[in-house]
């Protein structure tokens, strides 16, 4: 089977979920014998090291590459109030790279071309013209505009409620677009699948979880229990927000329990108002050079999303590695996990704050969450078996 893969983003380096969940596929693609090609932009906001990215990638795929300026800036941003268009998306639009897409679909023939998210579907009407026979699909990482919807019902600033509110329709009007053209969508969750289906989705929908490399997330003998983090990358607002909300609302609450408890935050983006924050045994870490490392000596991850969409590959890698989770209901959605068995949900400070000191003092009822949540992942989550079924489907698919 011959794929290409076009994206909004360079899957590497491997230090955010969109990124992993984009790898993990090209990846498991290859090894299911596939032949792939990426085409992907590389936002200049983000300075990848190119030489590193493309050594990798190629392990797996051809890989093409096109630098776009995809920055937020004041003055488009503002002309675009007076449009009905989403800003959101039309800042990924760039010549070049549609000169590019039409050349690759034009001198290339493909059996599958996956659409990456939201965000590359802008290029919809140029693969659909070019595509020739491929069936084109829509892989959607997230339904971006509940994201905004969420944020707007959180926000308390009336501004930003009324903004963000805008961009919620304006990017819902997006999704809808040419959401019956494709051959199939693949969401990441099958409440997202439900919500595409309510919005009028006709076509076949099949919900395809970002896999995990169970090697690389493995349990280590050298946690301690004591020791609490998040890792996320907080260039994404429902990342800053669930850390500020836990930071102000929760953490007060543990330490007044169990002073002992340490928080460790990472996180690519961090900013110099958070990095510079001074609460007691709370470490900002910032961004970390490898994940597994940072996450290897502690026990704990906390998830406290308020916003957000899709699936938090976070919670998956951190199942993978034997630790134990305690997140939001939004933060676990599309996870099909059991309360009290892999997981503990939690959704307002007091019972987070809760299920922390529980966990910490509690190791018989800990142990019970860490090996339920790494039998999770071998069952459902693991790359190998994710890539299999969808690979299966595509081979079926009218």
């Amino acid at each position: 089977m011959k794929i290409l893969q076009v994206s909004n983003r360079v899957p590497y380096p491997l230090n955010e979920g969109g990124t992993i969940g984009i790898y993990n596929y090209t990846r498991g693609f290859a090894e299911q014998g596939c032949e792939v090609t990426l085409l992907a932009q590389a936002a200049k906001k983000h300075q990848i090291n190119l030489m590193e990215a493309r050594a990798e990638l190629e392990k797996y795929c051809r890989f093409e590459v096109f630098p776009v300026d995809t920055d937020v800036r004041p003055w488009p941003a503002l002309k675009n109030l007076f449009t009905n268009k989403s800003y959101n998306v039309e800042r990924f639009y760039d010549a070049e790279f549609e000169k590019a897409l039409i050349h690759e679909l034009q001198n290339n023939t493909y059996d599958v071309i996956q659409i990456e998210g939201t965000f590359p579907a802008l290029y919809s009407e140029t693969i659909f013209k070019y595509k020739g026979d491929s069936k084109v699909v829509l892989r959607q990482h997230n339904v971006e505009f509940q994201i905004w919807d969420r944020l707007s019902r959180n926000s308390k600033n009336p501004l930003k409620k009324w903004y963000f509110g805008l961009l919620s329709r304006r990017l819902k009007a997006f999704e809808k677009l040419h959401l019956n053209q494709y051959a199939a969508l693949v969401p990441v969750t099958h409440d997202d699948g439900e919500l595409f289906k309510s919005m009028g989705c006709r076509i076949p929908v099949f919900p395809s979880p970002a896999g995990i490399d169970t090697t690389k997330w493995s349990p280590s003998a050298n946690e301690d229990t004591n020791a609490i983090y998040h890792i996320g990358s907080l260039e994404w607002m429902p990342n800053v927000e669930a850390l500020l909300w836990f930071l102000d609302e929760v953490w007060p609450h543990i330490l007044d329990r169990n002073p002992a408890v340490t928080f460790h935050v990472a996180g690519k983006a961090m900013p110099d108002y958070i990095r510079s924050m001074k609460l007691t045994n709370v470490h900002m870490v910032g961004e970390v050079e490898s994940a597994t490392q940072f996450v290897e000596d502690k026990g704990i991850t906390v998830v406290p999303l308020k916003s957000g969409s899709g699936i938090r590959l976070k919670i998956l890698e951190a199942m993978s590695a034997g630790k134990t989770v305690i997140s939001t209901t939004i933060g676990a959605q599309g996870i099909d996990y059991t309360q009290g068995l892999n997981i503990l949900i939690a959704d307002t400070a007091e019972e987070f704050a809760d299920s922390v000191v529980r966990v910490v003092e509690d190791q018989t009822f800990n142990d019970v969450l860490k090996s339920g949540g790494r039998k999770l992942i071998e069952d459902q989550y693991s790359n190998q078996s994710v890539v299999k079924r969808l690979v299966a489907f595509y081979s079926n698919l009218d």
